[in-house]
């Protein structure tokens, strides 16, 4: 069987929450394994079993680049889709407002 990743993030900052989309590619990136590595890695006897390693998204600073589609604008879809993603200060500083916190939360589907 062919494992893949299609996780979605609800990511927070200082205005708000959005929620974000990344397939396999820029997933596999971020969590440094594929998704077949981290299924094979879960416990059968688990009721729920749970990747620890999405844990490791959560709180953590990043910057997003996302994909906004008619139908963000016009049909209210709320999921963008991640084309590239940073944890680079440098940045944070940069392109972020001084203001904002920029610890973001994240929670899976």
């Amino acid at each position: 069987m062919n494992f893949r990743y299609r996780l979605q993030v609800r990511v927070m900052d200082g205005n708000g929450l959005i929620t974000l989309l990344l397939w396999n590619c820029e997933a596999v990136q971020h969590m440094g394994k594929t998704a077949k590595e981290l299924k094979e890695g879960l416990i059968d006897d688990d009721e729920y079993p749970y990747p620890s390693e999405l844990d490791d998204i959560v709180e953590k600073k990043l910057m997003f680049k996302v994909m906004v589609k008619e139908s963000n604008i016009y049909k209210q879809d709320e999921v963008y889709k991640v084309l590239k993603f940073a944890d680079d200060e440098s940045l944070f500083k940069e392109y972020c407002h001084p203001s904002l916190k920029y610890t973001a939360s994240a929670t899976f589907y």
